[in-house]
Parts: C-alpha cells; sequence; structure tokens
C-alpha cells in the first residue's frame, strides 16, 4: 500500500510540473492598484505589454481596482487563488506602508515577490508660474501662513514624502487628499494647493516646476535641481514599482514570471516607453527584491514612526 502510495504521489508531481510547464493556459488578471492615468497605470501597462511578449503573446490583462490608497487593489490580490492567474503590479505605500498604518486583510507574509522594474524618486513641485522657486521660500510661506500639499490618500508615498519633508523643515503643511499625477496637477495649476510631493516624473508629464528631488543623488533629467540632502534636508524616498503573487504561488509559476520579467524590461517598446515618461528603469531579479521588499517593509515601519504616522 504504501508503495502504491508512493507511486501515486511521483505521478500526481509529475502531471503537476507538466501543467505549471504549459502555464500560463488562460489569461493572467493584473491588478493595478490605482485608476487611469496615475503613474502606476501608465508605468503597468508598458510593463504588462512587454511582459505578453516575453512570455510568448500570453493573455495578461489590466484590471484597475483603485481606493483606498492602493489597499483595496492589493487586498483583492492577495486573496486571489495562489495559481499565477491573478497578479499585482504595486508600487512602494500599498505593500509596504499601508499596512503599518491601519488593519489591513493583508501584510508582509501575503505576497511572493515575483521581481522589480522601475523607481522614481519623489520631488517637491509647485507650478510653472508659482511665486515659491526654491525650499527657503517654501519654509517662508509655511511660516508666514497655510501651505496646502496636495497628492493621493494619507498613507501614500507622496503624502508621507510631504510629512517627512515638512517634519525636517520644522513646519506644517495642510494636506489635501485630491488625488494624484493628474489629479494633484490640476490642483496646483488652479491655486487650490501651493505643493505637491509626488514622483518626480509628474513634473515633465504635466508642466511643473520643481523646486528639489528626494534622490541620494541629482537626476540626469534635472541636473539644476538639488537634493534635498543637498538642502541640508535629511529625506530620500523613492516610489518603486514591483510585481506581485498572492503567497503560495507555486514555484515553478514564479521563476517563470520572473524570467519573462528580466526579459520584458529589456524590451524596446518598454525601455522607450518609460523614457518618455520619465521612469527610470531598474531590474530587481526575484531573490534580491524578495530581499529588497522585506528590508523596506521594515524600514518603512521605523520611517512612520519618527514623522509619528506609524501604528
Amino acid at each position: 500500500m504504501k508503495l502504491k502510495t508512493l507511486v501515486l504521489a511521483a505521478a500526481m508531481s509529475a502531471i503537476g510540473t507538466a501543467a505549471l510547464a504549459d502555464y500560463p493556459e488562460k489569461p493572467i488578471e493584473v491588478v493595478i492598484t490605482y485608476g487611469p492615468g496615475s503613474n502606476s497605470d501608465t508605468s503597468g501597462r508598458l510593463f504588462i505589454n512587454a511582459m505578453r511578449k516575453a512570455l510568448g503573446g500570453a493573455d495578461m490583462v489590466p484590471i484597475n481596482i483603485p481606493g483606498a490608497g492602493g489597499t483595496v487593489g492589493t487586498a483583492q490580490m492577495a486573496a486571489a487563488a495562489p495559481d499565477g492567474y491573478t497578479l499585482g503590479y504595486n508600487p512602494i505605500a500599498t505593500v509596504t506602508i499601508q499596512p503599518h498604518l491601519r488593519p489591513l486583510p493583508y501584510g508582509q507574509d501575503s505576497f511572493e515577490p515575483i521581481c522589480m522594474m522601475a523607481e522614481n524618486p519623489t520631488a517637491v513641485q509647485v507650478a510653472p508660474d508659482s511665486p515659491l522657486n526654491s525650499m527657503d521660500d517654501v519654509v517662508a510661506a509655511a511660516k508666514d501662513g497655510t501651505v496646502i500639499a496636495v497628492g493621493p490618500a494619507p498613507g501614500s508615498i507622496p503624502h508621507i514624502t510631504q510629512a517627512a519633508v515638512a517634519n525636517a523643515l520644522g513646519v506644517n503643511f495642510t494636506y489635501l487628499p485630491a488625488g494624484g499625477g493628474a489629479n494633484a496637477a490640476k490642483a496646483l495649476l488652479s491655486g487650490e494647493a501651493q505643493i505637491a510631493a509626488d514622483n518626480s516624473a509628474l513634473a515633465k508629464v504635466q508642466g511643473l516646476k520643481t523646486l528639489a528631488v528626494a534622490a541620494d543623488e541629482r537626476l540626469a533629467d534635472l541636473p539644476d535641481v538639488p537634493t534635498l540632502k543637498e538642502l541640508g534636508i535629511d529625506v530620500s524616498i523613492t516610489i518603486w514599482f514591483g510585481l506581485f503573487a498572492p503567497a503560495g504561488t507555486p514555484e515553478a509559476v514564479l521563476d517563470k514570471l520572473a524570467a519573462a520579467c528580466a526579459e520584458a524590461v529589456k524590451d524596446e517598446d518598454f525601455l522607450t516607453g518609460m523614457a518618455n515618461s520619465n521612469y527610470i528603469v531598474r531590474h530587481m531579479d526575484r531573490p534580491a527584491f524578495t530581499d529588497f521588499y522585506n528590508s523596506q517593509y521594515g524600514g518603512n515601519a521605523s520611517m512612520l514612526k519618527a514623522i509619528g504616522l506609524g501604528k
């Protein structure tokens, strides 16, 4: 009986391995946790198109599920069947920030990190005709009156960045959660808000003026714009994007997706599209990204507590 059981188990394992070799056999849904036109949507669709090619023409379907700082879509992805047919294209905030701010149905161990493909530092941005032309101007304005900072929901990276900058400067900003991307730009251009601390790509896309970047080094596209650190403001925050699967997804599926990711980030259309949108392509393979994700999860918990936003 024991021999028959072992033979049956071996046969089932072989069948499972053969089935995984044929993956994907049906459409793969990729959850984008912010709405159309957002930074996640723009870069996510470029990446998904490249992944389709890397997987031999696989049917990959982008699904926008915005809401609550990206947590609605992230929660749905984490709760999906761990079979490789529901994935998440997630920015840093949804997976390493939000779980430290409020109770959520997911946490550090809810995902399988697959790869990282892009990053962009945040930057302090204003309308092109704003009287604010430096961080000194921002400090003076904050001390003389109310400076309204605009961005996505509380807990998002732009929200965290403006809070960290205000904390480092010793001033207060009033936060307006009007949305990121085009919504933030609209609020700046209309005068409803004075500053944003969003993805550095937003400035070029929306025609904004950048006062400083929250990076360790100046950006090639903004060589004349100082870093916050150069100005004595110890803030460096990057928005990165990664591909995730629900915890428990088979190793063979994860490895196949990771291999496809390594090809996708070299795709000419992807590289051109990302460059045109001012995104910085930065690939991390599965082992490196897993270590990076775990480090970010713990490090961001400490940062949030330091600026008074963590649990």
